[in-house]
């Protein structure tokens, strides 16, 4: 880019001094040509980079200033002769001990700017090594090396065991004390150097401790030690352990890793591999390749003997993440015993008269209490399976055997006295005084079960303290929560709990007991079902029976929803009073907020200086950040007059001072005096008495005022004052990149993506960002204009009358076309950069990324000058001042950017890539070099490389840079699911003490980073210990309560002491993690973009600000910042395994939780954030979410925390995590349940005759009264649970943005449907759960951030949803149309928009559906989409491709050979994990809806002896209209193979197989209609019992194919050969073998597949068809999708003739087809019963 685009970016110099300012009453034009002669060079609108050449950089002293003072312990160049020599002594890469040595003397420098070099120096090893909270120490004692048989972390403190380990641990402490600097440094050169090669090893933090120890051991020796050469470490240390690693999940065919054939419970993973090394005996049994033991080499030699260890021999399963349903059974059983226990006892107490007479109900009270009793027999039963379970994924130990023994056996015994009180007081004694002490003992004793089992964690059930599942230490050192976050927590589940209790009793239990005992108690005689002679009097008993079981179902299931429903009412309030407390909310006034919002910048955000005054602190930061926000085109130049700080020099006389400036003496910060003596005016805006409106400042309610005003309202709030920009820590901004885009480019913004794209990219960010694209353009025309006037003199062109004249002329101008519509006039380079830049910032690009967070150095540089008004410019020299800054900026700030792709990037994304380093050369990029190996058949050779913008290119190449650093790898360390592994790559080139960790969608704002030290203040580490206190050992609470009884006996001291403070802070457990808010930009591009960031919003602020004060926060990624010391010693910031750590980031949270890190969250500091904006793109994320949810499951963090957390934790843990996709689930199922139960109801009532009055006892009657009143209750429930998904997002809008702005957004949001949306989500997020239990398979997908504008063809849509969820919605509407004319009520109105939208919701959210021309096309797509595929080629889209994967999910593919892609082969649905979910649950609706049709045909029947049932009654009606279809489509099949292979001889043609199959797909349609009027016929066509039978007829017809899918048919291969070959009959040479008869039977299923999708689509386009004949409906629907107003929205598409005349010809030829087949399916259904009852044709008996 040239000169000119660099000049035109920077308009404004932020960091000028004070003098430069000098106006006075300027106007904006003259204001902005002031400001903009004297801006320095840049490239984007967003920056200001900090650069530092490669000679300062070469200079330890510029690059470790801190570091250089005269009492360092070892002197730089010291620390560097160790580094290198242990890199020869243990055969480190050279690269890698440079890159740990900067690591560490960064590291050193950071904590020096704070406190002393030697504090620094014990500081940090204290972190790493010998402190209380290092994981190493905590290993080391856990592991027991420090002492002999003796767990440190289980024995008691008093014991002589536990004095021991006292004793231990003070030893350890002096010996720490008393090291030598010397040897701290070299320990931490040695564990820096081992992690720094570690790789993939780096997961596996104590197997690092574990080398690390025999390292050490061999360094105290090392004199006897030869060197090795660079890379032994590598080769012979990590290489075999990756080597290992990688072979459980892969194997090397030809060089290339091909994915084995294994699930997570036969996969030894990092986990496994780590938890060896938790235990002294397992490390006790490693043995050498020669059958050593390693234990039984000297110490100092055990380094040397780690090369041979067989590692094959040593590592096994520590826990099996087998996919079954009973890991969630046991990680939450206390879950399931608190709502099934009191669900027994509520129902035990209402439902009495299950078990007792209305007669004896007052004489046998104990039976009562000892049945209501029985709960306690629940919540054992439910332990006792729990403990079973624990079994399965526990490895069979005698340790661990004995312990769930042990709890099995106490459980048993509590389960028999159970059972003998029932078995006493119920059959022995029911009335005696003995049976009623039994039973209420009983009641007692079971009461006082419950809550045990509830309460305590089964961990921790029946055992003594020295047993113990795993170790605490690495799974259960949980951080104590403070007195008043516990007792929030506490106080938060009471609440939820005491109304869940109260609601369920009353609206729940009492009213479902008419209910229950009208369909309980209700008889039916023999004579009543004589219509079905095989089945129809034992449906009479069973049907009561079956009904109450659905109907208690039901109730169970809305119990546990309901629990759900008040933790989302409870914890929104107790969040938003929180919001209250903390000062977040609109209670105070925008004119007081920013009226304080001086002081409070001068308070909060400056580091106190004796010589600065508010004005001058203020003036400068408030003005950067206005003109930051002026140079995005937030703002426009009218704007800066009533925002701006403004400089008016004093008059020589004039000693007044104005009460709106500040006057300043400049000669205290060394200014000259008479040239600087002034004051400062603030702006407008701050002064509430000028009244200035909001409309002068900023647009109304644009991203400015949004800023803005969260800016000032943060500020009010409390946290931690900040330290001086010398003292901060150093910290890096750490960002991975796969494939994301970093530059839009113009090709990209100004066309259109695709034909059914109706808009630009550049059209549609101009609609939606009108100001600021207003703004740009009259930007670059000023700029264009100045090129021009380019040869007018300075003072002409900057003059007002002069500027204003110029602009006058750019607006006139008849040319300014071209920069309203593509931004720019001339095709310079840097006139097409600015389009492309302006675009890239309002898209979800990594160079939005980069710039924002590139923030943090302009905020530094800034921060620095305040703080140091000394500095001036020498002679007009800004140069040694921008270098001094540029200093500062780069020691305490890095950005770091993982592109794992970049060696392979192509010539456009390198591009992109250098024009982004290019503006931010000191953005480093880690990425994945590979070299390719000169031996044939290996695999190649990886690096992890470092570049950044100063490293030299490679001769001869235009792109490609030399790496600062090169690390060989062991080999490719891509062995997950690609993000986690290329984190882990690049982690080893972070610097300093924290992290901050952001995804390439996300954006930064330079108000929000000036805010950057006060996050690191919650970090509670500004102050250092004293040096006697750094090893001190305050975890021990004996210690701490004797220290303060010496105290209180001495000398009366305050906590609030100094001393005690530090005490405090010191005890407490380590921050890990500090979250922060997020602010989703993409909210308000259309209804699914705004309902998505919704929930982000609600997750990142409301939600998390609960979950954090009652102790259940987590790690989610973006925008946390991490202590780095903290996670990269306790295996990284993710985990890594492929498939089950998907969601990597939450894994890390749950690892620093459960090893003693506390998480903290943040209100005062907010993030950018995009989300996704198209229907498709948001499901594929809450797909890649819900399978990530079901890998968690399965997880052992998930059993750590599920059976150690306390209670309350426990509960905010898994109704904030797993209980939320448990819920979706439970909603799901409880719409299916209730529907079966309603089916079961609707058939007793329209059978059965309504009994008279409520207590009547006429037999073969149905008391419908209570039912029907039951059934509208549990709508109004369910209605309720989806409803209150919206009540987070209000409360949040009405805390922040008030009454109004909430409401108009909720409005908006139901107008624009989003109630159908978030019901399909929530069946998306259900299903993506269960399947993945069944199947596996999760993955990274892909999702796609681009802008929602093109529209999906029908035919896609319904391939990508047909098996989530349209095919469950097509079922359930089946139901409810029964139940609808069964069982009328107007509540049903609700389940019909409930169920409908399973099915529409894709259509009615793709854009522009409902344009008439491209309906048909949809149609035309439709109709070949079910045809194409089965001639001479294959189609990626196509019917047969769609059937195939279906069927593939459970019989898995063949793999020809052993060196296919990975990408290629599916493995085969282990029975066990879909028998319960694929085979069961199809079985149970079956045999539900056979039994429905058989009881209604047999009363119907016993009203109507003239129509006989004929030969085994309705069963067999079912039985043989069920196999007809199936059989017809058996012979058709085997009639068109004797006609393709007839043709395949005589014809050559390539379209035999469309035509072969086009017939038999037909036949099987005109098969399934002969059946379906023959069944029409039959039933007499009475709509009811036809629906009912189909029901049946279709259930029963799904369980044969799936079981035959499940159970019989073979893999699958690759291709679709057979299938081709079937239809084009060319089996001649094909190989296929055997596969022809598997490829007969998949015909079979096939054949039934095509009728129900070639009826489904239709009916759904049937459904749609009428809304495209609306006038303007396509504008209508665009306006609820995009919310852009009429004026704004998007054109009609612009077509060419041809394109035209193609559309024409379509429409004109399927328009007539679609209506033909509309008529003919009304026809199937209306004339029939016309032609029947104009006739007189009676149905015959079958």
């Amino acid at each position: 880019m040239g000169d000119h685009s660099r000049r035109s970016s920077r308009r404004y110099s932020i960091d000028l001094p004070m003098p430069e300012l000098e106006m006075e009453s300027p106007s904006a034009e003259t204001l902005l040509s002031a400001l903009q002669s004297t801006s320095s060079s840049s490239s984007s609108p967003r920056s200001d980079t900090y650069k530092l050449s490669p000679q300062q950089q070469k200079h330890s002293n510029q690059q470790y200033p801190n570091w250089q003072a005269p009492d360092v312990p070892l002197a730089t160049n010291e620390i560097r002769r160790i580094f290198r020599r242990y890199g020869h002594k243990f055969g480190f890469q050279e690269d890698n001990v440079e890159n740990m040595f900067d690591h560490l003397m960064t590291m050193l420098d950071s904590r020096t700017s704070r406190t002393t070099p030697r504090r620094a120096l014990w500081s940090l090893h204290a972190d790493y090594i010998g402190g209380e909270h290092a994981n190493y120490r905590k290993w080391y004692f856990a592991a027991q090396l420090g002492l002999e048989d003796v767990d440190a972390n289980v024995v008691e403190p008093s014991s002589p065991t536990g004095l021991l380990v006292e004793e231990a641990k003070r030893e350890w402490r002096e010996r720490m004390e008393n090291m030598t600097d010397r040897t701290r440094v070299q320990q931490l050169a040695l564990f820096l150097l081992i992690w720094g090669e570690a790789a993939t090893l780096r997961y596996t933090p104590e197997l690092l401790c574990f080398v690390f120890k025999l390292a050490d051991d061999a360094r105290q020796q090392a004199h006897q030690h030869q060197n090795q050469p660079p890379g032994f470490f590598l080769d012979h240390i990590v290489t075999p352990l990756y080597n290992y690693a990688r072979n459980q999940t892969y194997q090397l065919v030809k060089g290339q890793c091909v994915r084995r054939e294994k699930d997570h419970n036969s996969i030894v993973g990092y986990d496994d591999m780590n938890q060896l090394f938790w235990d002294r005996q397992a490390i006790g049994r490693l043995m050498l390749h020669d059958g050593t033991l390693l234990r039984d080499i000297p110490c100092h030699e055990r380094y040397s003997g780690l090369a041979h260890v067989d590692w094959d021999a040593a590592f096994g399963k520590t826990f099996y993440e087998s996919r079954s349903w009973l890991h969630v059974l046991t990680n939450f059983a206390r879950i399931w015993i608190i709502h099934a226990a009191v669900f027994w006892y509520y129902m035990a107490a209402n439902a009495d008269f299950l078990y007792l007479s209305a007669a004896d109900a007052t004489h046998e009270l104990p039976v009562k209490l000892s049945v209501i009793g029985l709960g306690g027999l629940v919540a054992v039963t439910i332990m006792a399976a729990a403990t079973i379970a624990e079994f399965m994924y526990l490895p069979t130990t005698s340790h661990t055997s004995r312990i769930l023994l042990s709890r099995l056996v106490v459980l048993l015994l509590l389960a028999a006295a159970h059972v003998g009180a029932s078995v006493y007081v119920l059959w022995i004694n029911r009335t005696g005084r003995i049976a009623l002490i039994v039973g209420a003992v009983q009641l007692g004793l079971g009461a006082i079960v419950t809550c045990a089992l509830a309460l305590i964690p089964s961990a921790q059930l029946f055992k003594s303290s020295s047993r113990q599942l795993t170790c605490k230490t690495f799974t259960a050192s949980f951080p104590q929560m403070s007195r008043g976050d516990r007792s929030l927590s506490v106080l938060m589940w009471l609440c939820i709990f005491v109304c869940k209790c109260l609601e369920a009793y009353f609206f729940l239990a009492l009213s479902f007991r008419d209910a229950l005992a009208a369909a309980s108690t209700m008889e039916l005689s023999d004579s009543a079902c004589q219509g079905d002679k095989l089945l129809g009097r034992y449906m009479c008993a069973a049907m009561p029976t079956i009904a109450s079981v659905l109907m208690v179902l039901v109730e169970l299931v809305l119990f546990f929803l309901d629990t759900y429903l008040w933790y989302v009412v409870w914890s929104t309030l107790f969040s938003v009073s929180q919001a209250f407390r903390m000062g977040i909310s609109v209670m105070s006034s925008w004119r007081t907020l920013f009226a304080r919002l001086p002081t409070h910048m001068y308070q909060k955000v400056v580091h106190q200086h004796p010589a600065l005054t508010t004005g001058v602190a203020c003036a400068q930061m408030w003005n950067a950040i206005i003109i930051a926000m002026y140079r995005e085109h937030l703002l426009s130049s009218q704007n800066l007059q009533s925002l701006l700080y403004h400089w008016r020099p004093a008059e020589k006389d004039d000693d007044s001072i104005s009460s709106n400036s500040t006057n300043v003496d400049k000669d205290q910060d060394g200014y000259d005096s008479n040239a600087a003596r002034g004051e400062i005016t603030l702006p407008p805006f701050f002064d509430p008495d000028q009244k200035v409106k909001k409309e002068d400042c900023f647009p109304v309610h644009s991203e400015a005022e949004r800023r803005l005003s969260f800016f000032a309202q943060s500020l009010s709030t409390e946290f931690p004052l900040p330290c001086s920009v010398t003292q901060m820590p150093t910290f890096t901004v750490f960002t991975p990149h796969y494939a994301e885009k970093m530059i839009l480019t113009l090709r990209e913004i100004i066309r259109e993506e695709d034909d059914t794209t109706r808009v630009t990219l550049l059209e549609y960010l101009k609609r939606l960002h009108p100001t600021e694209w207003d703004n740009f353009v009259k930007d670059t025309k000023f700029l264009a204009e100045e090129e021009e006037y380019g040869n007018l003199s300075h003072e002409h062109l900057y003059s007002q009358s002069s500027a204003e004249k110029l602009m006058d002329d750019v607006l006139d101008d008849k040319d300014d076309l071209p920069f309203y519509c593509i931004g720019f006039k001339s095709s310079k380079p840097e006139y097409t950069m600015r389009t492309r830049m302006w675009a890239s910032l309002r898209a979800q690009t990594l160079y939005r990324t980069v710039s924002g967070f590139m923030n943090y150095a302009r905020a530094l540089k800034i921060l620095y000058r305040i703080e140091h008004p000394e500095m001036t410019l020498e002679n007009d020299d800004i140069k040694p001042t921008e270098e001094r800054l540029d200093a500062v900026a780069h020691q305490k700030f890095r950005y770091l950017v993982a592109m794992q792709r970049y060696s392979k990037f192509t010539p456009e994304e390198t591009d992109n890539c250098e024009t982004i380093l290019r503006e931010f050369p000191n953005m480093q990029i880690a990425y994945i070099d590979e070299e390719p190996s000169e031996v044939p058949g290996e695999p190649p050779t990886f690096y992890s490389a470092l570049i950044d913008g100063y490293c030299p290119r490679v001769p001869g190449s235009s792109y490609r840079r030399q790496p600062r650093y090169r690390i060989r790898l062991p080999g490719n360390p891509i062995l997950g699911d690609g993000k986690s592994d290329n984190q882990n790559h690049a982690i080893i080139f972070y610097r300093g003490e924290y992290l901050q960790l952001v995804d390439a969608n996300q954006d930064n704002y330079l108000e929000e980073c000036l805010k950057i030290r006060n996050i690191f203040g919650e970090f509670e580490q500004s102050t250092i210990p004293l040096e006697k206190d750094i090893y001190a050992l305050h975890h021990n609470k004996h210690h701490r309560q004797r220290r303060r009884r010496q105290k209180s006996e001495t000398t009366e001291k305050h906590f609030d002491d100094e001393e005690d403070v530090e005490e405090h802070q010191q005890d407490q457990a380590p921050i890990a993690i500090v979250g922060a808010r997020e602010y989703i930009f993409s909210e308000n591009v259309g209804v699914l973009g705004d309902v998505a960031a919704g929930k982000e919003q609600t997750f990142g602020t409301l939600t998390q600000r609960i979950m954090t004060k009652a102790g259940g926060r987590l790690h989610y990624g973006h925008p946390d910042f991490l202590n780095a010391v903290f996670m990269t010693t306790r295996g990284g910031v993710s985990k890594a395994q492929r498939g089950l750590h998907l969601n990597e980031d939450i894994y890390a949270g749950m690892n620093a939780l459960s090893r003693g890190g506390r998480i903290k969250h943040t209100e005062y500091l907010q993030c950018g954030k995009g989300r996704d904006l198209g229907f498709c793109s948001i499901l594929n994320f809450t797909t890649k979410i819900g399978t990530g949810m079901g890998e968690q499951m399965l997880s052992r963090e998930y059993y750590y925390l599920g059976t150690q957390l306390p209670m309350d934790r426990f509960l905010t843990f898994y109704y904030a995590h797993p209980g939320f996709h448990m819920n979706n689930i439970m909603i799901m199922f409880a719409v299916q349940l209730f529907l079966f139960c309603m089916t079961f109801v609707g058939t007793m009532a329209s059978s059965l005759p309504v009994c008279r009055t409520y207590s009547s006892s006429h037999a073969d009657c149905f008391n419908v009264t209570p039912v029907y009143d039951w059934l509208q209750r549990c709508i109004t429930a369910i209605f309720w649970v989806f409803f209150i998904a919206f009540l987070p997002l209000f409360l949040q809008e009405l805390t922040e943005k008030g009454t109004w702005r909430s409401s108009l957004r909720l409005f908006k949001q139901f107008l624009s449907l989003s109630p159908l949306f978030e019901v399909f989500v929530n069946q998306i997020y259900a299903n993506s759960v269960l399947s993945n239990l069944s199947f596996g398979g999760a993955r990274y997908i892909a999702t796609g951030r681009g802008f929602a504008t093109s529209r999906l063809p029908f035919s896609v849509l319904y391939s990508r949803f047909a098996n989530p969820s349209v095919y469950f919605g097509a079922r359930t509407m089946f139901m409810l149309g029964f139940v609808t004319l069964t069982l009328w009520m107007p509540h049903l109105l609700y389940f019909w928009f409930t169920v409908g939208s399973l099915v529409i919701s894709p259509f009615v959210f793709n854009p522009h559906q409902f344009v008439l021309s491209e309906f048909i096309v949809d149609y035309r797509e439709f109709l070949g989409w079910l045809s194409r595929g089965n001639g001479a080629r294959s189609y990626a889209h196509a019917w047969i491709t769609f059937c195939r994967q279906t069927r593939t999910r459970f019989t898995g593919t063949k793999r020809r050979n052993s060196g296919q892609p990975i990408h290629h082969h599916a493995p085969r649905a282990q029975l066990s994990s879909i028998f319960a979910s694929e085979l069961g649950m199809p079985l149970i609706q079956a045999l539900l809806c056979l039994s429905c049709f058989v009881f209604y045909k047999s009363r119907q029947h016993y009203h109507d002896q003239e129509s006989p049932m004929g030969f085994g009654g309705a069963i067999s009606r079912i039985a043989y209209l069920t196999a007809g279809p199936i059989v017809w489509n058996s012979i058709m099949l085997l009639i068109m193979q004797l006609v393709s292979l007839l043709l395949a001889v005589t014809t050559r043609s390539k379209r035999i197989g469309l035509y072969t199959a086009g017939a038999a797909h037909g036949l099987a349609l005109f098969g399934f209609v002969i059946f379906f009027e023959l069944f029409w016929w039959i039933e007499a066509y009475e709509v009811r019992s036809t629906v009912l039978g189909l029901l049946a007829m279709f259930a029963c017809e799904r369980f044969i194919f799936k079981a035959f899918t499940a159970l019989f048919l073979p893999r699958e291969l690759q291709n679709d050969i057979t299938n081709r070959i079937w239809w084009t009959g060319q089996w001649c040479g094909s190989k296929v073998g055997l596969h022809g008869a598997r490829e007969y039977v998949c015909k079979i299923v096939e054949m039934s597949a095509f009728t129900t999708d070639f009826i489904l689509g239709h009916l759904i386009l049937f459904v749609l068809f009428p809304f495209t004949l609306v006038p303007r409906v396509d504008r209508i629907h665009s306006l609820m999708l995009f919310w852009l107003r009429p004026s704004k929205q998007i054109r009609p598409s612009v077509l060419s003739t041809r394109q035209r005349q193609r559309r024409r010809q379509i429409a004109l030829t399927y328009g007539p087809i679609f209506c033909l087949v509309f008529i003919f399916f009304l026809a199937l259904v209306t004339v029939p019963p016309y032609f029947m009852t104009a006739h007189s044709i009676k149905s015959p008996s079958i």
